[in-house]
């Protein structure tokens, strides 16, 4: 039996609100991996970083290498605070894995500026080796990169009883089936729809960059949905295209939000019944896309809410509505918080990636084949020493894994 290890998950949401981390203790190798996360710590970023890593994302701009370091800064000392609650010292963990919306490699801002990316700033500061880029090989391989945390999510939250149904509700919405057993082949995921971000973008915008989101949905809650333009919505064509799908990028921004505001105002509408109306149009795509797409219970199934979008209580309470009689769990109920599913899937990830699991599932990417995701940040003399060890003592082949993906 290999010996347990210390893996550190870290992630950047899409907002910039703050670095997500947790040490998670994982016992056994490859698919036989027993993960069990520690309390996770957040740690908000300072908001000149916030706002930055939003108008990044939302205008497309160069991704600037001072940003990136402040980025990298705050993952650091995330990652040793998560350490600290699993009552270790950062040394003692393996490796850490990565998952960021700030590019691995780019352009930097100048030519005196050559870029860094967050990952690189972990490892200099910790001497952890870091697992970053995990999409970007499922992507190469003709997929779509989303959700590259199944895999992860399946060890995590498998049970011998129960379905269980993952809603995440990030900058995009997407779900996510563990049948009974965990099966890998049997898993069914893919993504909605719009998330927090299509609210987020219609309050920057509807408040001239006043309040960069509705926090809570207090401003939805006081509206009315708008139901002729909530109907033009749930035509949108993506909502009936066949998994595997993943949100094209822009498909709910740029031209959908200006016609959002044209739409509500030849319907009389004011912001607020904007924003109700996007809310009642994200719980739907939700609901659209398991009535469409995801196969009858054959077990007793149980709904778990992850991400941003449940600290919005309007959202939670739409979404609950949409499956009578069924209601929507958060994951801390069974020990993962909302807020840290994907930094506690790059952990898991990170650790398949030293055993050498093909972690991309392409049944759900629509990728060609199974693969080796992730690129390898190499930490300091010791813990790359440390981690080529393992690598050499417990990589094994998993031929039975892609057959299965």
């Amino acid at each position: 039996m290999p010996p347990t290890r210390l893996l550190i998950g870290l992630s950047v949401g899409s907002g910039f609100e703050a670095a997500d981390a947790v040490a998670v203790r994982a016992e056994g190798a490859g698919l036989g991996l027993v993960p069990r996360p520690a309390p996770a710590v957040r740690v908000p970023f300072p908001v000149e970083i916030r706002d930055a890593g939003r108008r990044l994302t939302r205008y497309a701009e160069p991704w600037s290498a001072t940003f990136a370091r402040s980025v990298g800064d705050v993952l650091a000392m995330a990652a040793r605070l998560a350490a600290g609650r699993a009552g270790q010292d950062l040394r003692a963990a393996l490796i850490a894995g990565l998952l960021s919306r700030v590019p691995d490699a780019c352009v930097g801002t100048g030519p005196d500026r050559p870029f860094a990316s967050p990952a690189d700033w972990v490892a200099e500061q910790t001497g952890l080796t870091v697992v970053t880029g995990f999409r970007g090989r499922d992507v190469a391989a003709g997929g779509s990169g989303h959700p590259i945390t199944a895999a992860a999510d399946a060890l995590l939250f498998r049970d011998s009883i129960e379905e269980r149904l993952l809603v995440h509700l990030g900058s995009v919405t997407s779900v996510l089936l563990i049948p009974t057993g965990g099966k890998l082949s049997e898993l069914v995921g893919f993504e909605c729809g719009p998330g927090h971000r299509f609210l987020d973008d219609l309050t920057d915008l509807g408040t001239r960059g006043r309040d960069a989101f509705d926090p809570g949905g207090t401003k939805a809650v006081q509206g009315r949905c708008l139901e002729d333009v909530l109907a033009a919505w749930l035509a949108h064509p993506f909502l009936s295209r066949r998994p595997p799908k993943a949100c094209p990028g822009g498909a709910f921004g740029g031209s959908f939000l200006t016609s959002a505001f044209d739409a509500a105002r030849a319907a009389g509408g004011t912001l607020n019944d904007l924003l109700c109306t996007a809310t009642h149009y994200i719980a739907r795509c939700v609901a659209v896309g398991c009535e469409r797409w995801l196969p009858a219970p054959k077990a007793r199934r149980v709904m778990f809410a992850s991400g941003g979008g449940t600290r919005n209580g309007f959202l939670c309470m739409l979404l609950e509505n949409q499956f009578a009689g069924q209601t929507l769990e958060r994951l801390d109920t069974i020990g993962v918080p909302a807020g840290a599913r994907t930094a506690t899937g790059a952990a898991i990830l990170a650790g398949l990636a030293l055993d050498g699991v093909s972690a991309n599932l392409p049944l759900l990417t629509g990728a060609s084949g199974s693969r080796l995701v992730g690129r390898f940040v190499p930490g300091d003399q010791r813990n790359w020493a440390a981690c080529a060890t393992w690598m050499a003592d417990h990589l094994t082949d998993y031929p039975g894994f892609g057959r299965a993906a």
